[in-house]
């Protein structure tokens, strides 16, 4: 038989497996700040809004020091009026009396802090909303990522992803990005307020700036390093932890919780080291940003001192200025110190922007509603819509057709089908038997198409995956030796397409035996499942499995080991499904036991990957089992 030469056994490592993790370096990319336009993109009106209204709210906060500025220069007049170091007042102003000074300063005070109130809960609301669209469009495509995505990436590594850089960016983005606003707002504000005040005061403003964002940039690259390296630090403990929680039984059984502890805790303490470096990197930025801050106040002090000496500029400006210049020190340093922890939410964007634009697995495609226009395949919204309710075979049953089948999980790992070339007819029920290793369930991840083949094709009745993966699935129906059940309903778990009667539910249940079972939940159909059905017994799940198979209405049944953790009473129920419910449907049925394969058309055995026989159950079973004895 023909084929891809086949590679030696190559086993992943551990270490290669945990260091898979995604690292960056550099800038951030485009598609980190386009992941971000579109998570904003639906309301950019709005929060375009919200943003004048803050910058207005703001601007009336700090006009009150140029009011206060202007109420100390008509003393100045009324005073000093041929003095000569008074200056006039804006003809708006003139005839200005104490208690229209104090009305104006209540009434603006008053008008900018309503507004600014209305800036920060709306664009704070608004903008958790974004973050909120940017993590539905991650788990959206995270959930049609490749099988072999979740094979070489830890459970633990998958969650920091959606919980700890998720938490980063919802941190920043939902509602203290309206303070990092504010204090552009605010910024800005100051710079027209002082050009009003005097224009001479402008340049010690812009040498503030620029000598604010010398330290940004002196302390720029490093920052981002090492918040780049604490978030790639974070998941190895993690899915540490998730791996011992899900074997903890077994760690208790063998006593191994002190390996299991040492692990955790030495890669938990290189996470707290890379904290301590971090916090470190932060703190020589933060204590540089308050030296120069302290630095400039004076230097400011003694300008203006000059300034006014030479008459150069009035008092009541001076203040304003004085007043301005100071904030716009403390304001330049909060920006910095914002934009640092800016890009801190930025690289959990660019971490989610990751999983976000992967390659989706080959045939699936995004829903029409989708947001984010990536460069992934998108269906139709007329074409989902009638692909929704479309069945790939008419029939009852159907053929499974396998055309020289090379199949292996990696490129970097041996072929485990080889060359597989065979055809189950319509209706007819085909066992499979071999043992550990032999191939068993990597074809049926082979039939659901759930791994990419190196050669040759998978059909029932002559088609492909090629009109729609999804459809082509729904052709398969599948009960395996782990139940798979969901938290939520029994209702849900039997209809997961919302598509059946609540009679044909309880008739599905009837003819597999928890018809009165389910009669004594106190909510019926609505009795709760919890995850992975813990509250089920493992004969109770498996029928419900059963129950689901009859309302999925597929022409071809897979039973993968689906009697090997049953007690004897639900294995004959499943022994009858073969015979009774799906006898009109093509079934493959995987066993241990041969007792359940007796009564098959045709039995498949396989060794190493390769068919090693195809034939009757009476010629094919006894070769089988003395190969077994011997």
């Amino acid at each position: 038989m023909s084929g891809p030469a086949v590679t030696p056994m190559s086993t992943p490592t551990p270490k290669r497996y945990l260091d898979r993790e995604s690292t960056f370096r550099g800038r951030y990319s485009r598609e980190v700040f386009q992941s971000l336009y579109f998570s904003y993109k639906p309301i950019l009106l709005k929060i375009s809004f919200y943003l004048v209204c803050g910058f207005l709210g703001r601007l009336f906060l700090l006009a009150n020091a140029n009011l206060i500025g202007f109420w100390v220069d008509s003393y100045c007049l009324r005073w000093a009026a041929d003095s000569g170091a008074c200056q006039s007042l804006p003809e708006v102003f003139t005839g200005f009396d104490d208690r229209r000074f104090l009305f104006l300063l209540v009434g603006v005070t008053a008008f900018g802090f309503l507004l600014t109130a209305f800036y920060r809960i709306g664009f704070s609301r608004l903008s958790a909303e974004a973050v909120s669209r940017l993590y539905d469009e991650v788990t959206l495509r995270t959930s049609r990522l490749p099988i072999q995505f979740f094979d070489t990436n830890p459970v633990g590594r998958i969650v920091t992803r959606f919980s700890s850089d998720y938490g980063n960016v919802f941190r920043l983005f939902g509602g203290p990005l309206a303070e990092f606003f504010a204090i552009v707002f605010d910024l800005t504000c100051m710079l027209l307020l002082v050009s009003l005040a005097s224009p001479l005061y402008l340049p010690i403003i812009v040498l503030i700036g620029l000598a604010n964002y010398g330290i940004y940039r002196l302390n720029r690259d490093r920052l981002r390093h090492e918040r780049r390296e604490l978030s790639a630090g974070r998941s190895p403990s993690i899915a540490h932890f998730a791996e011992s929680t899900q074997g903890a039984s077994t760690i208790r059984i063998f006593g191994r919780q002190a390996t299991f502890l040492r692990r955790f805790s030495r890669l938990n303490d290189r996470f707290l080291d890379q904290r301590l470096r971090t916090s470190g990197a932060v703190l020589r930025f933060s204590m540089q940003m308050s030296a120069l801050t302290a630095l400039m106040f004076l230097f400011t002090a003694f300008a203006g001192y000059w300034m006014a000496q030479r008459g150069w500029v009035s008092i009541g400006s001076l203040g304003v200025a004085f007043t301005f210049i100071a904030l716009s020190g403390t304001s330049l340093q909060m920006f910095f110190e914002w934009f640092a922890q800016f890009e801190e939410a930025m690289t959990g964007v660019e971490r989610m922007n990751d999983y976000l634009r992967r390659k989706i697995e080959p045939g699936a495609k995004l829903p029409a509603a989708r947001e984010f226009p990536t460069d992934h395949p998108v269906y139709d919204a007329s074409e989902e819509a009638r692909l929704k309710g479309t069945r790939l075979v008419q029939d009852r049953c159907a053929s499974v057709t396998i055309e020289d089948l090379w199949f292996r999980y990696s490129p970097d790992l041996p072929y485990v089908l080889k060359g597989l070339d065979f055809q189950i007819r319509p209706g007819e029920k085909v066992g499979i038997v071999g043992r550990t290793g032999s191939g068993k369930t990597s074809f049926v991840q082979a039939l659901f198409h759930l791994y990419p083949f190196e050669r040759g094709r998978v059909l029932i009745d002559g088609c492909g995956p090629d009109l729609d993966l999804a459809v082509f699935r729904r052709a398969i129906a599948l009960i395996s030796q782990e139940p798979t059940l969901f938290r939520g309903t029994i209702r849900e778990n039997l209809d997961l397409a919302a598509m059946n009667t609540d009679t044909r539910l309880l008739e599905a249940l009837d003819r597999v035996g928890l018809l009165e079972w389910l009669q004594a939940q106190p909510a019926g159909l609505d009795s709760p499942v919890e995850e992975r059905g813990r509250n089920l017994s493992a004969g109770e799940k498996q029928l419900l499995c059963i129950a689901r198979c009859l309302l999925q209405d597929a022409p071809v049944i897979v039973m993968d080991e689906a009697t090997s953790s049953v007690d004897p009473q639900s294995e004959e129920i499943l022994v009858r499904a073969t015979r009774e419910f799906f006898a009109d449907r093509t079934q493959i049925i995987i066993a241990h036991r041969l007792s359940t394969l007796i009564h098959c058309d045709r039995i498949l055995w396989l060794h190493k990957g390769e068919i090693r026989m195809f034939d009757k159950p009476d010629k094919l079973l006894p070769v089988f089992q003395a190969t077994q004895l011997a």
